[in-house]
This record gives structure tokens, sequence and C-alpha cells, in this order.
């Protein structure tokens, strides 16, 4: 190996691999993958953990694509923003912020975030804590909580549990009532589409038209849906969102709450746990981001190479943003391929991989490109919908763009690494047979294919996401550094 080797890395989004030993209960398996499947009997197969600890989450908390970009990118353990945060409530630093006395001279606050036990976008926690610290520190202001239900990262049919938890939690604190309970439909938007967003706001604020909140409402929607698209329910009326009002959004990942918070900037002072672009300014955020300076990125830019990013819309910030730890760009090229509605998606699992796989197959061809990063999004986006059948066949367009990808890099004497963010579309199915659409704590692939004369060959079988950046190096006859995860090859 030399400095002038190509590598391509591509990461299939929420592809996990089932449990050793467990039946097979979704959509990545032999039948339904053999191209890639084949890869791994010729070339052997490292599993990687993806979830909890291995990525910096905690016991029990399943991998996401934030965390699993970040971590590939960095090429270290990082803990989270999530458990950041609670640590931060502990030690009293977060009711210090001077943030809070800003909402001193509002007599009405509100809360907004996404009642979820995954911790993928926020957390019930999340919900929680704020409360808590804003019924001490506000202390003549009243206090609205709205809650956007989950059942997407949370399992599907979780929220009347999270629910009690959170109206548990609500109750003892002094001033502050849940006004508003909605699904993450249209709060969770990041299309574009703005009218989803203000749906959702406006609902809030009671432009739009709220039903009188009972159990039985939620119980009988869950008999026919998600709670992911549950009409807007209002338990206190007079808790509607006033223009002028300040909005807190509790939720700890940017990509899926920006869109909102421009939305609420429009007639409402907005603060957040973390950076929302223009629509929250620096003084207005809790937990702003640390960037960081080290990883896979500034190791290929020291040796003169640039590292070239595919993806869909969807899945963009994650190859970029994440991948650089959290720059906006390092300079790098990038390629952002338009993205069908989420609504078309069960129907089209092929999603936007035809034009994607053409953009990666461009740079494949290039005679002076040398390093490239594409995110497969279908598994992880097709995964969600709970829908086995489409997942299936999302698995397969899947398969034959990356046999496809393994011949033009073979062809153009590239070597070939496929992993893959964190689990999601092995398990399609709940024991008992119910849908399930949520990412999982499952160990994710890695393979890596050399080009046609070279040898290169797993030594380690295992690891976690960290040890994919010094590998990419490796690969590329590059030493990793000494702050990075050891390589997998010999």
């Amino acid at each position: 190996m030399n400095a002038t080797e190509r590598t391509l890395l591509l990461i299939a989004d929420g592809m996990g691999l089932p449990a050793p030993g467990a039946l097979t209960r979704g959509a990545v398996s032999k039948e339904s993958m053999p191209n890639l499947f084949r890869l791994f009997d010729r070339h052997g197969m490292a599993r990687l953990g993806a979830a909890e600890d291995a990525v910096g989450l905690e016991q029990g908390q399943p991998g996401n694509s934030e965390a699993g970009h970040l971590i590939i990118g960095a090429g270290r353990r990082i803990p989270s923003l999530l458990r950041g945060i609670a640590e931060s409530f502990e030690d009293g630093t977060w009711a210090q912020h001077p943030a809070w006395a800003a909402l001193r001279e509002h007599g009405r606050v509100h809360l907004v975030g996404l009642l979820s036990g995954a911790g993928v976008h926020g957390h019930v926690r999340n919900i929680i804590q704020a409360a808590t610290l804003a019924s001490r520190v506000l202390a003549s202001s009243e206090i609205f909580v709205h809650a956007a239900l989950d059942g997407v990262d949370s399992v599907a049919g979780s929220a009347p549990e999270l629910l009690r938890e959170l109206r548990a939690a609500l109750e003892p604190l002094p001033r502050v009532r849940l006004a508003t309970v909605m699904g993450r439909k249209w709060a969770m938007d990041r299309s574009g589409n703005l009218e989803l967003s203000r749906h959702f706001a406006h609902s809030l604020c009671g432009r739009k038209e709220r039903l009188a909140w009972s159990d039985e409402a939620l119980k009988a929607h869950l008999g026919q849906a998600s709670e992911a698209s549950f009409p807007a329910h209002a338990l206190v009326p007079e808790g509607a969102i006033q223009p002028g009002e300040p909005v807190l959004l509790t939720n700890h990942r940017a990509d899926r709450t920006a869109q909102l918070a421009k939305v609420f900037s429009e007639t409402s002072p907005v603060l957040s746990l973390v950076e929302l672009g223009d629509a929250v300014p620096p003084e207005r955020v809790f937990f702003p981001v640390r960037s960081s300076d080290r990883g896979l990125v500034s190791e290929l830019k020291a040796q003169g190479i640039g590292l070239r990013r595919v993806a869909e819309q969807c899945k963009f910030p994650h190859v970029t943003f994440f991948l650089n730890g959290f720059h906006e760009s390092l300079g790098e090229e990038a390629v952002c391929i338009p993205s069908i509605p989420e609504a078309r998606i069960p129907e089209a699992p092929e999603m936007s991989l035809e034009p994607l796989t053409a953009a990666v197959l461009e740079g494949l061809k290039r005679p002076g490109e040398r390093a490239m990063v594409a995110n497969l999004a279908n598994l992880d986006q097709v995964g969600h919908t709970g829908r086995m059948e489409a997942a299936v066949r999302a698995a397969g367009h899947v398969d034959r763009a990356i046999d496809t990808l393994q011949r033009t890099c073979a062809e153009h004497g590239w070597h070939l690494m496929i992993t893959a963010d964190h689990g999601n579309a092995e398990v399609m199915q709940a024991e008992d047979g119910s849908p399930w659409g949520s990412h999982t704590t499952n160990a994710v692939p890695l393979v890596v294919v050399p080009r046609p004369g070279a040898s290169l060959e797993l030594q380690e079988l295992g690891g976690t996401l960290a040890n994919v950046a010094p590998t990419f190096l490796a690969t590329m006859g590059l030493a990793p550094p000494g702050w990075m995860a050891m390589s997998l090859l010999g």
C-alpha cells in the first residue's frame, strides 16, 4: 500500500445485523441482500458496536445517525450530548445559564419537545428537566408544556407509558401544566416544507383546531395508527402559545428541530438546547456545540487528500456536519441529492438511490479522486415505516447499488469499505409479530473489499464504529494517529 491508494466508504444507514442466533425478523439477510453477504463470506466481516456506551450513549440506548456519523468521523468514542445535558442538570450548571434571566420578564413560558424514550432527537427526560428548572428559576411564570408524541424513534405505541411518566413528573412542579399533546409527524419535518411545521406550531398557538384531550382518544388512535400522526389535543386550552410568549425547544438534535424553530421565531422568541441556525440567537442556546478539529477529515487533509461526500438531502448533514465533528464545512466537495417526500417512502423504497449511485460512480471514475464517503439512506428511512415488505424491497435496492459500486471500484482501482451507522431495518417485527420501526442496539457490519491486486484483510472481527476511521486510513496506506482507535486490518 502507499498514499496513492483510493477508498470509498459506503454507510448503509440503518443496516444493523440480526443478533447471533436470533430469528430473522427484518430486511437484512442473505435472501434480501445476496451481493452484500457474498462480500461478507469472501472478505470477512467485523461486527461493530454502534449503540450504548460503544458510541458514547447510555446503557440500553439504541444507536442513531448523529452518534454514528460523529464517531465514524472522529475515530474515537465521544460522550453524547444527552448524557452531557443530564450531567449539567445534576451539577447545577444548566440552572446557572444566563438565558434563564431573559425569561423572567415573561409571565408565561412554553416548553416544546419530543416525548421519546429513545433519545435520538429528544427525550422525555429533557422535557422533565427543563420544566423542573423553569419551575425553580422562573418563580413567577406560568409554564406550559407541549409534547410531540414519537412512535418513530421510540417504539410505536409507547406514548401512553411516556405520557404517564411525564405527567407524574410534572404534577408536583409549581405552575407547570401539560397543555398540548400532538404527533411528531408535523413537528419533526426536515424536508423544507414549512407548512408542515406551521401546522404543528399553529396548533400549539390555537390557530388550528385542537380536540379535547382524553386517554381514550389516544387509545383509539393507537388502535389504527402510530402516535406520530396523533392530531392536536388540548389538555389546558388556555395554555395556547400567544404571540410574543417565549418558546423553549427541548430537543437535543438540530436536524429535525431547526425548521420548527424557524416557524416559531416568526411570532415568538425562541430558546433551545442546541444551535438551530438564525432562528435562535447564540445567547439563547443552552448547550452550544463544541466542534472537534481532530478526526478522519483532518488526517486526510494533512496529506492533501479531500474527502468527497455524497448523500440524499435527508442524510446530508450526517456526512458533512456530523462527520466533520460539528463543523458545517471543512472545504469538502459535497453532493446533495434531493430526497423524495417522506410520505412517498413506503411506496417508493428506492427513494433517490439511482441518482445518488450515479453521483458516486461519477466520482469513482475521476482520475484525481482519492477518498469518498456516501450514505445510502434507504434502510433507515424505510425501516422507520415498520413495513416489512417495503423494507425488503429497500434492501434489494441497496444490495444492487452495492454490487454496482463494488464492480466499478474494482474496475477503477478503489478499495471499498461498507458499514452502517446504527441498526434499524434488521428488525421489522417485534417478538409478538407486530410492526417495528425503531432503531436497535444491534451491531453493524464492516467489510473491506480490496482493489484487485491489493491484500487487505480484517484481523479483528469486533470493535466499534470508532474503528472505521483508522481502518479507512490504513486502506490508503496512512498510519492512524495514536489518539484514534486501532485499525482492524492486519
